[in-house]
């Protein structure tokens, strides 16, 4: 009997061991090239960030480029727009997906799941990463981190959808949060396990703005700006920085996520 045990103890150890977290989850083709929006125009980081996602997802998510028709990365870019971003959105009545804002959350959704159709892959999701009722902070970090390491995990680097807040005065005189501006990046990494009570985790990106590599921090957010959740620290990437009024306070948080979970 005790020969049956510890070989029952140990097939446990061998499972509980292959579905222990990574050290870190990583993007599966982290060679690739990325796309770069100003190739194109400053405000294509949506379909820019979709098709980093696939680009640098594992062999199953790159079937996705063969839907995307050009000779170059401006042209699968400028035809990604073309011909899945241009079509009618469902969230704004009268309008296209992309537009001159750019493109919410719902339609990138939206539009890389008409790419991917017919390619035998499951549907992307979006995520809303912002405080639901009673949610601690801690309890948003580490939701957050479970989502992205969830769409690591099944082969596609997760788009992460942030805003520029600015504390500004309004029109009756008091200062209120206001988005200024919004922009999708691609990650590329993030730790395989956090501590939430540490308040933050760091993770690599893409940004298509330029499309370059940078590094950056996931952070819980000051008592008096813990309506929007999380702060996201992005030293090399500015996200309307320069619409920010001299004297102004602001901070760029994270409004949602775009993968597979």
């Amino acid at each position: 009997m005790s020969s049956l045990l510890l070989r029952l103890s140990s097939l446990i150890a061998v499972l509980a061991s292959a579905h222990a977290a990574p050290a870190t989850w990583e993007a599966a083709n982290p060679t690739a090239t990325p796309f770069d929006q100003l190739s194109i125009s400053g405000n294509a980081c949506g379909p820019a960030a979709f098709l980093n996602a696939i680009r640098f997802g594992d062999q199953n998510w790159q079937r996705g480029m063969e839907m995307i028709v050009g000779n170059g990365d401006k042209t699968k870019l400028s035809y990604t727009i073309r011909a899945y971003a241009l079509r009618p959105s469902a969230q704004l009545a009268g309008r296209t997906r992309w537009s001159r804002a750019g493109m919410n959350v719902d339609d990138l959704v939206a539009m890389g799941n008409d790419i991917l159709r017919g390619r035998l892959l499951p549907e992307l999701k979006g995520e809303v990463l912002v405080p639901k009722q009673r949610e601690t902070a801690e309890e948003l970090l580490e939701r957050s981190h479970a989502v992205l390491a969830k769409s690591f995990r099944n082969g596609l680097p997760p788009i992460v959808s942030l805003r520029r807040q600015v504390l500004r005065k309004g029109q009756d005189g008091k200062p209120g949060w206001l988005t200024i501006e919004s922009h999708f990046i691609t990650l590329l990494r993030v730790p395989g396990k956090i501590d939430p009570a540490a308040g933050s985790f760091a993770f690599d990106y893409l940004d298509p703005w330029g499309g370059k590599r940078y590094s950056g921090t996931l952070r819980i957010a000051p008592a008096d700006e813990a309506a929007y959740g999380l702060i996201v620290d992005l030293p090399s990437t500015p996200v309307g920085k320069k619409l920010v009024r001299d004297g102004e306070r602001s901070s760029v948080t994270l409004s949602a996520a775009v993968g597979r979970w």
